[in-house]
């Protein structure tokens, strides 16, 4: 019964939000669904534009296997994207939020709080990845054996992973909170290793496939993306379900769908039994023990250089905050850490197709707007909920001895520090994975930086004008209309700068064509980072003016 009431509730508040935005707020509604509309028709374009580049008849005749080995590295990465995800929502649901704490105070049983932070979570993480899905799906319908049979049948695959996903990711938050303390502990000396092992993994694959020769192309894809398709992992399930449903074959395909359902099963009932002996034991140890390390209480601050005092000062709160807590700095690493594996699994395609002279390039921009993609995500993730999350501390903003307006401009330097070097270390792979020259290489350099700044005033802009100063949940924020059309703008905004930069990419004319596309960058960047800006020093320097706050 208590169990009931918590999903109860959960119910009612997603029934409220929807009567919001259909009944009161209509136009937050429509700008709502035509983001999700917008999202669609760029990804069925893409997904229907990369079927027919693989009907070409050089690429027919290893279309389905190709096909295939593309499917399962989407499906790896969305496995592995989702549970980290679900692990990190039902962590922060179960042992660092406020509403976690008041749900422990509950005549609610261990299971009982368990199940519910695991619903609760698996909803955020895996609403988006049915938005993802959806294209795919109808764009695969297109070839299907039997287009009306296939949707629901993809759509029985795609809820049998997510639920994988979900009981992976509650299972692995219970373990999170047992390694929490660790990572906390020696967190500077797990980032190194996990830089010194990218960059050797970097290294080993600009090596190691250097000389490939184009006439090994598609056998040497499939061979490279076959660790994707490992039997014993549940990705390949789904992958293999979905490629049975689309050929008729039911039989491999309930087979699929019941292997994803077992084993789903095992890991709800195993993260079950570990919540009913440690839950407890960890909430009280994550909320009782003392951040002390080693013999001292604290460490002195220390100002970030070259900065003036007060932005020093503000920037280092924030990087310190950011560094202290493990699972922003895991969502971090997971964003730019994928990206980095499709970093280095395109440029093999890349490197394949030499003899297609237009090929590079090609697979240059697309290595651009992923990253773009990327840092879409960190600035709507990271930074857009900076200063909503200042609600509790305006008053001490208010008194503090400088304009508020400093602090959105620390927290873009903030945000710069963080994903800037990221950001320009993968164009820079990118660039010398596909043995670029080095003038392109430095002017998609200067491309990303306007993207990375552009973004995170934008998000700061935004952020400011829609905040909402009672809410302390940032996936929350995220989710909600402002993060919306935040993602909106960010894609309105990496789509006209990339649009424009790109034209030198693609041309390859004389020095004209370059000056212009630096011109187009510098001028699209410089405007947007101003009004952004100047929005966010407005609203956010006029506390009155904000309705939440009166």
């Amino acid at each position: 019964m208590s169990l009931g009431a918590v999903y109860w509730q959960m119910w009612r508040s997603g029934a409220n939000t929807v009567r919001h935005f259909v009944v009161e707020q209509k136009l937050r509604g429509a700008a709502m669904v035509f983001v999700v509309g917008v999202v669609w028709a760029l990804l069925s374009a893409l997904f229907l534009g990369l079927l027919w580049f693989l009907g070409q008849d050089e690429y027919l005749a290893l279309k389905a296997r190709l096909l295939e080995s593309l499917l399962a590295l989407f499906f790896f990465t969305l496995f592995f994207l989702v549970t980290i995800s679900d692990a990190v929502l039902v962590w922060s649901a179960l042992f660092r939020t406020r509403a976690g704490a008041f749900q422990a105070a509950l005549p609610l049983s261990d299971v009982q709080l368990y199940w519910a932070a695991s619903v609760e979570g698996g909803f955020w993480a895996g609403w988006a990845v049915m938005v993802l899905v959806a294209p795919l799906v109808g764009s695969l319908a297109t070839e299907a054996a039997s287009p009306l049979l296939f949707v629901p049948a993809a759509a029985a695959v795609m809820a049998a992973l997510i639920a994988c996903c979900m009981a992976a990711g509650a299972l692995g938050a219970m373990v999170l909170a047992r390694v929490v303390p660790i990572i906390e502990r020696r967190l500077r000396w797990i980032l190194v290793t996990l830089a010194l092992i990218a960059i050797a993994a970097g290294w080993r694959i600009a090596h190691g496939y250097a000389h490939a020769q184009p006439t090994q192309v598609l056998g040497d894809v499939i061979g490279r993306l076959r660790f994707a398709e490992s039997p014993w992992l549940p990705p390949a399930w789904g992958q293999h379900a979905l490629i049975a449903a689309k050929a008729s074959r039911w039989g491999e395909w309930l087979h699929d769908i019941a292997l994803l359902a077992s084993t789903a099963g095992a890991l709800a009932i195993a993260g079950e039994t570990v919540a009913r002996r440690r839950l407890r034991w960890d909430l009280d140890a994550l909320a009782g023990r003392a951040r002390v390390r080693g013999r001292r209480a604290s460490r002195p601050w220390r100002l970030l250089p070259l900065l003036p005092r007060d932005l020093a000062l503000l920037a280092a709160k924030d990087l310190r905050l950011f560094i202290r807590d493990p699972t922003q700095v895991m969502q971090f690493a997971m964003f730019f850490g994928l990206l980095g594996f499709y970093m280095l699994m395109l440029p093999r395609l890349g490197t394949a197709f030499q003899e297609h002279e237009w090929w590079r390039p090609v697979v240059s921009i697309l290595n651009l707007t992923a990253v773009a993609m990327a840092l879409a995500t960190f600035t709507g993730r990271f930074v857009y909920p900076l200063l909503s999350l200042e609600g509790r501390r305006l008053w001490v903003l208010a008194l503090a001895p400088w304009p508020r307006s400093r602090v959105v401009t620390a927290k873009l330097v903030f945000a710069l520090m963080v994903a800037l070097p990221v950001s320009v270390g993968l164009v820079v792979l990118s660039g010398t994975l596909l043995h670029l020259p080095p003038l392109v290489v430095a002017y998609q350099t200067l491309v990303i930086v306007g993207l990375a700044v552009g973004l995170a005033a934008g998000a700061l802009g935004l952020g400011a004008r829609l905040a909402d100063y009672s809410q302390d949940n940032p996936a929350k924020l995220v989710a909600g209309y402002g993060g919306t059309v935040n993602l909106l703008a960010s894609l309105v905004f990496s789509g006209l700068l990339i649009s424009g930069a790109a034209l030198p990419l693609i041309l390859r004319a004389g020095p004209a064509i370059w000056a212009l596309g630096v011109a187009w960058t510098l001028a699209i960047s410089t405007l947007w980072t101003w009004a952004a800006l100047r929005l966010a020093w407005r609203w956010f320097g006029a506390l009155d003016r904000n309705p939440t706050l009166r």
